[in-house]
């Protein structure tokens, strides 16, 4: 494991209006799971493309596009979350005049990519595959901690987990590990704590990345003042398998 600070981390430039950051895969030391942060600028797109091996999220974080799932084409805003399933075109194109940044996770490295060229669509929303904030719920994680559920087999994935929790000042959520799976831990807004292993004071700023390897004992909480929130990330449906620990 290493914590992946965001100042420390390079990003790639496409030229084409697109940033893309590695958090955790190959290049990180990681074996299960694939994670990109990626800025797309005003009238950038990510072009319509698939993946015959592994079903591909997306997060987006802030701003607003024009997804491409299938033959639907549609409108995603903030903390709207979109699977692309294995095989099924999808792309997404920034209409909007402001920056829009997603976090995209694969449940696997090295994942293939096809173009897809000449794809037709139609102005409609899909039947799944897709969590709009607007419409969901969240709940009480443990006391202090709020949490979205956005991606697991109510969505259609085969093998993948998002959550957000957002921590107030002073909460705690149980340290815990997972017996055959990795888990990326991003911190999106704020600041909060990380344990790992022996470590009980990893401080994570926003922007700041770490994967967990399997059997490995983890755990985020808040002691700063102000609240941080959390995305969590596993390579495996809900509810994580998962042993709680001290």
């Amino acid at each position: 494991m290493a914590i992946h600070r965001k100042d420390n981390l390079k990003a790639e430039i496409t030229g084409s209006g697109m940033q893309v950051t590695i958090l955790s895969g190959p290049e990180r030391g990681d074996k299960m799971i694939t994670v990109k942060e990626i800025f797309l600028a005003p009238g950038a797109e990510v072009p319509v493309h698939k993946h015959p091996d592994s079903e591909e999220t997306h997060f987006l974080v802030e701003g607003e596009l024009v997804a491409i799932l299938g033959d639907c084409q549609f409108k995603i805003t903030s903390r709207d979350c979109m699977i692309a399933p294995k095989g099924v075109p999808h792309g997404m194109k920034n209409t909007s005049g402001s920056v829009a940044r997603i976090i995209v996770m694969f449940p696997k490295i090295n994942p293939l990519r096809e173009a897809v060229e000449n794809h037709t669509v139609t102005e409609k929303k899909p039947n799944t595959n897709v969590s709009f904030r607007s419409e969901m719920k969240s709940f009480e994680f443990a006391p202090g901690i709020n949490r979205f559920d956005m991606v697991g087999d109510f969505l259609g994935a085969e093998s993948s987990y998002f959550s957000e929790l957002t921590f107030d000042s002073g909460t705690s959520a149980p340290n815990h590990y997972h017996p055959h799976h990795e888990e990326s831990m991003f911190c999106l807004e704020g600041k909060l704590n990380a344990v790992y292993a022996e470590e009980n004071n990893i401080e994570l700023n926003a922007g700041d990345m770490f994967t967990c390897e399997p059997k490995i004992r983890h755990g985020v909480n808040n002691p700063f003042d102000g609240k941080g929130t959390l995305l969590a990330i596993h390579c495996v449906l809900n509810p994580p398998p998962r042993v709680e620990c001290d």
